[in-house]
């Protein structure tokens, strides 16, 4: 039986997104957003899989590794695992936009190949980004798009202005108190 899921951008829904074309590359430079461990534990308490999506081009750029990476990844799910909130996955774009590729964000590959390989159904499912080419993505692959941030965006199915009020969100409506 195909899971639901909730798909989500890394860098500025998880964690603090550094300054335009600064990537986090060292575990030093990875602070969670004030809000995410409730979140997060929420999201799991409602049944759904967490799955991380994100573009990572300063692989591309040569400014980290795959190593890098993995070290970042590794601390992060640590934090997590500690907090008792399970990542079933972690899906990575190491291409930059130029390259074309299927899998960097607005494409859908990252969720279409997580689908695949986790079971999950789509169309009960969520992308969560803080990023046009987030919600994009999520709308190509046919889950509903959430966008965190302060910003109008007409394309998403939602905008609030944190994981931890999207969140918020949906535990109300499981619980019947929230807007249906």
């Amino acid at each position: 039986m195909a899971r639901k899921a909730v798909f989500l951008d890394r860098d500025g829904v998880i964690n603090a997104k550094l300054p335009e074309n600064r990537y986090v590359s060292r575990v030093s430079e990875f602070q969670f957003l004030s809000g995410a461990f409730e979140a997060l534990q929420m999201l799991q308490d409602l049944g759904f899989v967490l799955v991380v999506i994100t573009n990572q081009r300063g692989i591309a750029r040569g400014l980290m590794t795959e190593d890098d990476l993995a070290r970042v990844h590794g601390h992060m799910l640590s934090q997590l695992r500690e907090n008792g909130i399970s990542v079933q996955a972690i899906y990575h774009c190491p291409h930059e936009e130029f390259e074309f590729c299927g899998c960097r964000k607005p494409e859908p590959g990252m969720i279409l190949a997580a689908a695949q390989e986790l079971d999950i159904d789509l169309t009960s499912s969520y992308m969560v980004g803080d990023s046009p080419s987030d919600v994009a993505a999520g709308k190509r692959a046919g889950v509903r798009a959430i966008r965190i941030g302060n910003h109008r965006d007409e394309d998403a199915d939602a905008v609030f202005g944190s994981l931890l009020d999207f969140a918020l969100d949906l535990k109300k409506k499981a619980d019947g108190t929230g807007d249906k």
